[in-house]
């Protein structure tokens, strides 16, 4: 081989060199990015969650954040962001809810202007009175409840990273958290 087909090929394996260096730094980067979603906890028959948390998609980061401290407390959660795919939400949100020991629902500004969310929120009373299950009001910003929420004691979760943060979600996981010989009351 001359020196032309040398300088060729030493061309050539530096172009193949780059081209794979530049791949594994996209798919590092790539998988830098990516947080997938906690599973969901597989439910066997009998069993139910200790928490179904409603929100809005305005809502998803802080109800997802407050799934993920819930669940760190050992709680059983169910997050519709973490429904798999291939599922149907609605679906998968109803046996969640029958499933489910306790609801809490996000309230913030756009809460009760989700049509969706309003239907959660009537499921939510309706399990109250008709199974023992509690409902927790969760402000996340100066909102005023509806009148069947007010009438509950809310947990205030509006200043994150505070000591009242903190002792309302401490508060919550007590309220919630499974009593020896049955559900939370």
């Amino acid at each position: 081989m001359g020196l032309d087909g040398w300088e060729l090929a030493i061309a050539a394996l530096g172009t193949a060199a780059a081209v794979l260096t530049t791949g594994f730094e996209v798919r590092a980067r790539l998988s830098r990015r990516r947080r997938p979603a906690p599973p969901r906890p597989s439910l066997e028959p009998g069993e139910s969650y200790d928490v179904f948390i409603s929100y809005t998609e305005a809502d998803a980061e802080v109800a997802e954040t407050l799934a993920s401290r819930l669940r760190a407390e050992q709680l059983r959660v169910f997050l519709a962001r973490w429904i798999g795919p291939g599922l149907v939400e609605s679906l998968e949100k109803e046996e969640a809810l029958l499933a489910s020991a306790n609801g809490l629902l996000v309230f913030s500004g756009a809460t009760m202007a989700d049509a969706a969310i309003r239907d959660e929120y009537a499921a939510l009373l309706q399990r109250v009175h008709s199974g023992g299950r509690r409902f927790v009001p969760v402000l996340v910003e100066d909102v005023e409840l509806p009148p069947f929420a007010r009438i509950r004691r809310p947990v205030d979760l509006r200043a994150p990273g505070t000591a009242g943060y903190d002792e309302g979600l401490t508060a919550l996981v007590r309220a919630v958290r499974p009593r020896a010989g049955g559900t939370a009351s």
